[in-house]
């Protein structure tokens, strides 16, 4: 049967219809899952701050290298720690972008890197706000003298005349009474470990917590240094490196075998005795039943005794003159 022209129309309609529909279905469920896939992206960019750790490890750098003390007012600490901390602080930024210290001026006397009075400001302004007051001029510290140049307007830097004893790791970040609390952990570095291990510790050794205040512009400034709540978590690791460390010194291994020498022999000579009474005991335990052994014995002094008597008697009779 023939099919009109007018039916067949509606036919291509209604398949154009459909194959609408499905290209629609399809564009719905697309996006469906892109809207999710943001969603999630979303949602773990918001629980993940590892970024802002890392800017925080960066920023605290220069303080936690030399083991900066506790402190309840940065008024009340020597600039002198601050700037130290912010010279290198700018070293160890410039290294970790991947840059060269090359690019910085030589003193031609010292051979020093010139660091420039503005990257050391710029520094300090970060951590300690604009507020603080920054002196210029040459200091010292515990750790190595900062000679200043008037001329370059920039602290000559023995880049390779300093060794750092930790490097930061940020845990966590937290706020609290209105103030953020950045607590972090300190990794030693190779140079700091007293042990003769080979490898570069990888845990935190203690932990830190900076506190930071809000200053201009709702930013958040350091305002003290003190310890954390948060304490070291022993771990196997430690201690194989440590008994690693033990068998890695020469001397050390002498002194753990002479005191297992002594104490084996103060465990040897303890035992003897114990031997000794456990022998005697075995030697003094009569065998079997004794009570036989004994009426044989009475009757044998029994029998000895009369026979001394008769020798008596007869002696005495023997003895007697004749009439």
């Amino acid at each position: 049967m023939a099919i009109s022209r007018e039916e067949q129309l509606r036919n291509n309609r209604r398949l154009a219809r459909q194959g609408l529909g499905l290209v629609a279905i399809l564009l719905i469920v697309i996006g469906l899952f892109t809207v999710v896939g943001w969603a999630v992206r979303a949602i773990t960019a918001a629980l993940d701050d590892s970024d802002r750790r890392e800017s925080y490890a960066d920023l605290l750098y220069g303080l936690v290298m030399f083991d900066t003390v506790p402190f309840d007012d940065v008024n009340t600490v020597d600039q002198s720690i601050f700037k130290q901390a912010a010279i290198w602080g700018c070293v160890y930024q410039v290294q970790k972008d991947g840059g060269s210290l090359d690019q910085y001026e030589r003193d031609e006397e010292t051979g020093c890197m010139i660091l420039p009075q503005l990257e050391v400001d710029a520094y300090l302004t970060n951590l300690l706000g604009p507020d603080y007051q920054i002196q210029e001029g040459s200091f010292q510290t515990s750790e190595m003298n900062y000679v200043y140049s008037e001329e370059k307007q920039g602290y000559l830097v023995p880049v390779t005349g300093s060794v750092g004893l930790y490097t930061p790791e940020v845990e966590s970040i937290s706020t609290s009474g209105g103030k953020m609390y950045v607590t972090v952990g300190y990794i030693p570095t190779l140079a700091s470990t007293t042990s003769l291990t080979l490898t570069t510790p990888t845990e935190p050794t203690k932990y830190m917590d900076y506190v930071f205040s809000r200053g201009e512009n709702r930013q958040w400034y350091l305002s003290a240094l003190q310890e954390s709540d948060k304490q070291v978590v022993a771990s196997s690791s430690s201690v194989t490196s440590e008994s690693q460390a033990v068998t890695s010194d020469p001397q050390a291994l002498v002194e753990s075998n002479l005191a297992s020498s002594v104490t084996s022999s103060e465990a040897s000579s303890d035992s003897e005795p114990a031997s000794d009474s456990t022998d005697e005991s075995v030697d003094t335990e009569p065998e079997g039943d004794t009570s036989g052994d004994d009426s044989s014995q009475e009757s044998s002094d029994t029998s000895s005794e009369e026979t001394d008597g008769e020798t008596d008697s007869s002696d005495s009779s023997d003895s007697q003159p004749e009439e």
